[in-house]
């Protein structure tokens, strides 16, 4: 028995240092927009993260990224991983032609749809 947890033990060391969490791809400075739905918000391990700041930015990595990067670098995703999620977190200071920008770069790139992060502001009613 004692083998088997020497096992498992190494095993959960090793996912924990191999794992990469996507708090990492969250820019705190962005407001997201509020919505009194109570639809959850999925958190997949490989999701390509757009955030759009308020001054129309996108963000991806930690890096400003152009509308001609952010195309690469959507297709690139795409091509490698048929599977991958987009997730954009739009600033609720942003315009929505921003968000629509990044939004529609997904769609040409082959995502169906690309899922809008929003903030949770309680159930209708409350």
């Amino acid at each position: 028995m004692t083998p088997f947890i020497d096992m498992m033990f190494i095993l959960v060391i090793f996912f924990l240092a191999t794992s990469r969490f996507q708090q990492e791809e969250r820019d705190e400075s962005i407001r997201l927009a509020k919505s009194r739905s109570q639809m959850p918000i999925a958190a997949a391990s490989d999701m390509l993260v757009i955030n759009v700041d308020k001054d129309g930015r996108k963000i991806v990595d930690g890096k400003v990224r152009t509308l001609d990067e952010l195309e690469e670098l959507v297709r690139t995703r795409r091509a490698v991983r048929k599977d991958s999620d987009v997730v954009i977190r739009a600033d609720e200071r942003a315009r929505v032609g921003q968000l629509q920008e990044a939004h529609e770069i997904c769609v040409r790139q082959g995502f169906k749809a690309a899922s809008i992060a929003y903030q949770n502001a309680g159930a209708v009613g409350n």
